[in-house]
C-alpha cells in the first residue's frame, strides 16, 4: 500500500518519528529560544534530510 508520494507507509513514519525526537531535541536543549522558529528550522531541516537520503538511497 502507498500513499499519494507512493512511499510505503513507513517511511512517513520514520519520518515522523525522527521529526519529532528531533523536535524534542531542540525543545529540551531550546538551541532556539524561539518556539515558533525553532519549530520552523527544524522542520525545515530534516525535510531537507529525509529528500536528501531519498534521492540518494531509495530513489536511485
Amino acid at each position: 500500500m502507498t500513499n499519494l508520494l507512493h512511499l510505503p507507509w513507513y517511511y512517513l513514519i520514520l519520518y515522523l518519528v525522527v521529526g519529532m525526537l528531533i523536535l524534542w531535541i531542540f525543545d529540551k536543549y531550546q538551541f532556539i529560544k524561539s518556539k515558533s522558529l525553532r519549530y520552523f528550522i527544524v522542520m525545515g531541516i530534516y525535510t531537507l534530510i529525509f529528500w536528501i537520503i531519498y534521492d540518494l538511497i531509495v530513489a536511485s
